[in-house]
């Protein structure tokens, strides 16, 4: 659900990005890493359920490779960058392993893609508008 709500999220801030920018209003999707705070030391965690014990190990594992926490403090500088931008970009990547993530999956998307550029093509086919049927008819 996490990670679905912020889905959600990108979605609904990269339309209002279109909306707004009519009225000289920019919007930025900050993307950012792992960074130092209290979180892992002032939360509360249920009971683990034994059947997703697999899952938390990959997740453990994964975190324990790859995760580099920072200081907020460089985060903060990049906000501040981006927020004194005269042309902020609509997504704001901070740290090597988002940057790293977000260009493999983009990569990964353009060669669904390309592979199934052929079947999307074939998908459209321009024809007239439909004439619509006479209501009082």
């Amino acid at each position: 659900m996490y990670a679905a709500s912020k889905f959600a999220l990108e979605g609904m801030s990269e339309a209002l990005a279109q909306e707004a920018a009519g009225f000289g209003v920019k919007v930025s999707i900050l993307q950012p890493g792992g960074y130092w705070t209290d979180l892992y030391t002032a939360m509360h965690s249920t009971t683990p359920i034994e059947a997703y014990a697999p899952l938390r190990a990959d997740l453990e594992r994964m975190f324990a490779e790859s995760s580099a926490d920072s200081e907020l403090r460089l985060a903060a500088e990049a906000l501040l960058k981006l927020v004194d931008s005269d042309d902020p970009p609509l997504r704001l990547l901070l740290g090597s392993m988002v940057y790293d993530l977000a260009f493999d999956i983009s990569r990964r998307r353009m060669d669904t893609w390309a592979a199934w550029e052929e079947t999307s093509r074939a998908a459209e086919h321009a024809v007239p508008m439909p004439a619509l049927e006479d209501a009082t008819a």
